[in-house]
């Protein structure tokens, strides 16, 4: 049987009551009808304005009762085939064919732009704390950048990370200040401005005091003579390369002078400065020893 449309039932004749002769059919079809739209007999009877009693009753007179109650609790196939309706028609209807592809869906809405205060985080999270490179990423420098950050209430997360990343490097590069500034791609002078800005100068002398000390206490001859020949650089950013060359040449000089022209001169060098070598033949070249 076919299955019913999704329009309420319209009533035949002036409306709902008893009838008799040829519009009992009709009558029978449009209760049937109401039972399959609603599926419920207190909503048919509320619908018709009348009591469950009397719709019974109503049923029973027209012997659909069992089947008004059957249509309500079984499934589509049970409903009463539609009947046409006198008059014109409305406009047609398009159906879908079976078998057609559903409607391609729209896109889902593009997300929402980014705040400024979650780009320059993860721009700070890609980069670092790089004011070299956070100015060539936003394309302003300086104050500007400051202010940027500022204004995105990220100036404090810069300025920790900042610090934290300059202590890092510092004690990585053991106080060098040009090698500290070229990891962060800018100079020495901007790096000291950097340090005063955040207040680190205190601190940063005190780890390269802190690395002088060290140095100066290396052992005699082994140690304090590998230094010089291996960390040149390093003594010379603290400043104490010039003075450990002149004590190593003197003292080195002095045992090299009570070897001069023996046979095994070289050997014995290497010896007494407990040097292998080649750490002895690179001291005797440095020192011009000959």
């Amino acid at each position: 049987m076919a299955k019913p449309t999704s329009q309420r039932p319209q009533a035949p004749g002036p409306g709902p009551g008893p009838v008799r002769g040829g519009e009992r059919a009709a009558r029978a079809q449009y209760l049937l009808g109401l039972f399959a739209y609603h599926r419920d007999a207190p909503l048919v009877a509320r619908a018709l304005g009348v009591s469950l009693e009397a719709l019974n009753e109503e049923l029973d007179a027209l012997a659909i009762r069992r089947k008004a109650y059957r249509v309500a609790r079984g499934s589509d196939a049970l409903m009463p085939i539609a009947a046409a309706t006198a008059g014109p028609s409305g406009p047609p209807v398009r159906r879908r064919q079976r078998g057609a592809s559903a409607a391609p869906q729209p896109p889902p809405p593009d997300a929402p732009p980014a705040t400024e205060a979650a780009m320059l985080r993860s721009l700070l999270a890609e980069v670092g704390p790089r004011r070299t490179l956070l100015a060539e990423r936003l394309g302003t420098s300086g104050g500007a950048l400051l202010a940027r950050f500022r204004a995105a209430g990220l100036e404090r997360e810069l300025s920790l990370r900042e610090r934290d990343l300059i202590r890092a490097l510092w004690s990585k590069h053991r106080g060098s200040e040009r090698k500290v500034a070229a990891e962060l791609r800018t100079t020495p002078a901007s790096l000291r401005e950097i340090s005063i800005e955040r207040g680190l100068v205190r601190e940063l002398e005190a780890e390269r005091d802190r690395l002088r000390r060290k140095a100066l206490r290396r052992r005699w001859p082994r140690e304090r003579i590998e230094q010089v020949l291996d960390r040149r650089d390093e003594l010379r950013e603290l400043g104490i390369l010039e003075g450990l060359d002149r004590e190593v040449a003197v003292r080195a000089g002095v045992i090299w002078n009570s070897l001069r022209g023996k046979r095994d001169a070289d050997e014995l060098f290497a010896k007494k400065l407990q040097l292998t070598r080649g750490d002895a033949l690179r001291l005797q070249k440095l020192l011009h020893l000959s």
